[in-house]
């Protein structure tokens, strides 16, 4: 790559989706993880040949030590979206223009995909943005269906191992959510990876991250 900018002077956009995946297929790995970290490091970071690296994923961007391995990365998340909160997924005004195309009721989608709200904040103060599942959404208009499309894409069994911890009462909070309650949890804490949880609070994210818990 750097030879290929030396000789034209073009700089690459590189797009990494899942960036996350080997934090979460091998989990325990930590010296892969590590190397892993290393590569992308020597990869991208001051590079010349790069003038810009996108990258997607469930899990933030794993610190190992008391360090991120790539700290030059500006980070969005569910929990802190700003600007871009509105491409996250479908928003409600989206949603409402693909039903009136595809002739499919509005109030209907809304009941089934309307998952979490995003919240984003300016001198003018706090917009909350409904927002829905995109997979859901473009597969009940072009079936003109309603149906459970992204519960499809998974199993509720990988969520079993993390719900029988049973850390903090976690069970109980499971069971009190699958009644209608909600439950507060506090993120913080969260150690960026798949295997460390101190508390119901990280298992609760992993599981909210993963996207297959409820939309």
């Amino acid at each position: 790559m750097m030879d290929v900018y030396a000789q034209t002077g073009r700089s690459f956009v590189i797009l990494i989706d899942e960036w996350d995946c080997l934090f979460r297929e091998y989990a325990s790995d930590t010296e892969a993880q590590k190397n892993y970290l290393d590569f992308l490091r020597a990869w991208l970071k001051d590079q010349s040949y790069v003038a810009l690296a996108y990258m997607t994923g469930i899990l933030p961007i794993k610190k190992y030590g008391s360090h991120s391995a790539l700290n030059m990365f500006t980070e969005y998340s569910m929990t802190n979206p700003r600007e871009l909160a509105e491409y996250f997924a479908f928003t409600e005004n989206e949603v409402r223009e693909l039903c009136t195309e595809y002739q499919m009721s509005f109030e209907e989608a809304k009941a089934w995909y309307d998952g979490y709200e995003l919240v984003t904040k300016s001198a003018e103060g706090d917009t909350v943005l409904s927002m829905y599942s995109p997979k859901s959404v473009v597969d009940a208009m072009l079936s003109h269906t309603f149906d459970t499309y992204w519960n499809q894409t998974e199993t509720y069994e990988a969520l079993k191992i993390y719900i029988q911890m049973n850390l903090d009462g976690l069970k109980d909070a499971v069971i009190r959510m699958l009644a209608g309650e909600s439950i507060e949890v506090d993120i913080s804490g969260f150690a960026n990876d798949m295997t460390t949880f101190h508390c119901a609070d990280d298992v609760f994210f992993v599981v909210d991250s993963s996207g297959i818990s409820y939309l």
